[in-house]
């Protein structure tokens, strides 16, 4: 019997997204990438707390560690921003795999550059010619401007000088994986592992009668 998925190795780890067993190369490389991986899942887990120990401890050994405190920080005041953003670039690389960190570097740039410029009192959006580059910085963009000029959101409303604090940590977390991580798409991944992909509810039967 061989893994489902490489049809090459033995399956030696139970997987409950696909309901049978694959091999631990699969596993490691395919996790909350290929596989939705549920939360209770051992393997996706461990595999979650690891790489982001790793990169953490490098990160702060090289930056100190003020990053994730300034992070920390501006996450706790606006949660959903984060989200919102983050699940953004997971979507527009699940549908291009070919985008990399350094698109996401640049188009995050872009962005910073835009709300700098307005912050000086001119409307004027930066672009690269980038295609992945720039569909970053117009996501990244729409979402800061849904929450800085909505004044539905009351205490969820942000600032100018809030929205470009978050693009600054997520161009600075996202320029730190593509100096120092192999893998040209590796914060991509990372995140897409903290925002599996959703599966569409089941459609219950309908108990409705439609009478003549």
């Amino acid at each position: 019997m061989k893994c489902v998925l490489c049809d090459k190795r033995k399956p030696k780890r139970y997987c409950p997204a696909k309901r049978t067993s694959i091999c631990p190369v699969c596993c490691g490389e395919k996790r909350g990438v290929e596989i939705n991986c549920p939360l209770d899942c051992q393997y996706y887990v461990e595999g979650l707390k690891q790489h982001q120990q790793k990169m953490m401890q490098q990160r702060i050994k090289k930056k100190g560690a003020g990053s994730y405190v300034r992070k920390t920080e501006l996450y706790k005041h606006n949660p959903e921003l984060f989200a919102h953003l983050e699940k953004g670039f997971v979507s527009i690389f699940r549908a291009d795999k070919n985008l990399t960190n350094k698109d996401l570097v640049t188009g995050l740039d872009l962005a910073m550059k835009t709300l700098e410029t307005e912050k000086k009192g001119l409307l004027y959006q930066h672009q690269s010619g980038n295609n992945y580059a720039d569909e970053i910085s117009n996501h990244t963009l729409n979402i800061v401007n849904e929450y800085k000029d909505n004044a539905e959101l009351g205490a969820n409303r942000i600032s100018l000088d809030f929205g470009i604090k978050v693009v600054k940590e997520f161009l600075d977390e996202a320029t730190f994986y593509m100096e120092n991580d192999v893998n040209p798409k590796s914060y991509l991944v990372h995140l897409m592992r903290y925002h599996p992909e959703e599966e569409a509810p089941a459609q219950a039967e309908s108990k409705l009668i439609i009478m003549p």
